[in-house]
């Protein structure tokens, strides 16, 4: 680790946050920020997981937070579905070079060495099975190594690794956020397996609706690939939320992921726990419905705001002990 971003962390006052990985429902993170900046609760590093990463990337690389926000409100079905456009490459579904356009859009080129706060996105090594602590280099290559969903998302080349989605080896990294920065520790989990037994509604009608208006594009003829692709994501989303949902492959899939992460949260919390964790109920949210962020957004503000007391304490907790430091 680089010595800059050590010295960071202990010396200024301020929460070291986890940001847990879950695609979509991840924009919970934006909420929850929001919060503590209009508090004046400061953060002065971050520890993420996939979509964690790159929240975490875009705070740490100086962003506002109400850009941020705005960057996430102004996203809609059209360009959740060109971020990731199937074009089939090995080990995925999509390349990720539309994600990664993306990034060096607005994140430009910066290294996360370089960077005021402290940053460190979490990988996992397809072949090895290790976690991978990224806490140097490009700071887009950091995202899209972290953000990798399996099956969906290619592995990313770094190096002789070939890197997969960090919710692989540790959905939530809070340990890891402890062990670089010290704490006080606050994880925010959106993850699956954080998810999956929270009461949701009934799925707004948006999706099917503009999934089923993509298909009927007569252009759609053209691309049998893509249209086969959608349909099985369009009757896979309006199985998982029907009454008598039957169990598909994929439905199964699902779920034992979720109680993998579940129980990787839980064995990772029982030796090394955060302070604090927060659970935003983003329940209702799809993988990749990145076009909610207004509701991913609320939850993330309702969670944060009803701890608001237990975030106070671990400040005073901690610029008490900046203090003791100091003498």
């Amino acid at each position: 680790m680089d010595d800059r971003t050590r010295d960071y962390a202990t010396e200024r006052t301020g929460l070291v946050l986890a940001l847990g990985g879950g695609g979509a429902p991840g924009l919970a993170h934006i909420g929850v920020l929001q919060v503590l900046e209009e508090n004046d609760i400061p953060v002065r590093a971050i520890a993420g997981t996939s979509i964690g990463a790159e929240i975490g990337a875009f705070v740490a690389s100086g962003m506002p937070i109400g850009d941020l926000a705005a960057i996430a409100l102004a996203f809609d079905w059209k360009q959740t579905l060109q971020l990731f456009m199937p074009d089939l490459p090995a080990g995925g579904i999509v390349s990720g070079i539309n994600i990664v356009d993306f990034l060096e859009g607005w994140l430009g080129v910066q290294h996360i060495q370089d960077m005021a706060m402290g940053y460190v996105a979490i990988a996992a090594d397809l072949e090895s099975g290790a976690q991978v602590i990224i806490d140097q280099g490009a700071l887009v290559s950091a995202v899209r190594a972290s953000i990798s969903a399996p099956g969906l998302i290619a592995p990313f080349s770094s190096g002789q690794r070939l890197l997969t989605d960090g919710g692989v080896v540790n959905p939530l990294p809070f340990d890891v956020a402890r062990e670089r920065f010290g704490g006080p520790v606050v994880a925010v989990a959106v993850h699956g397996g954080a998810r999956h037994l929270q009461q949701h509604p009934h799925p707004l009608p948006e999706w099917p609706l503009r999934a089923r208006q993509l298909l009927d594009q007569p252009w759609m003829a053209r691309v049998p690939g893509m249209r086969g692709w959608l349909e099985t994501q369009l009757k896979n989303h309006m199985n998982n939320f029907t009454d008598n949902a039957t169990w598909s492959v994929r439905r199964v899939l699902d779920r034992v992921v979720n109680i993998t992460e579940a129980e990787i949260v839980r064995l990772r919390a029982a030796l090394n726990p955060p302070d604090l964790m927060l659970a935003p109920a983003v329940g209702h949210i799809g993988l990749i419905e990145f076009y909610r962020a207004k509701d991913a957004i609320f939850a993330g503000r309702r969670a944060a705001e009803a701890s608001l007391p237990d975030l106070f304490r671990l400040l005073a907790v901690d610029q008490a002990q900046q203090r003791v430091q100091a003498e």
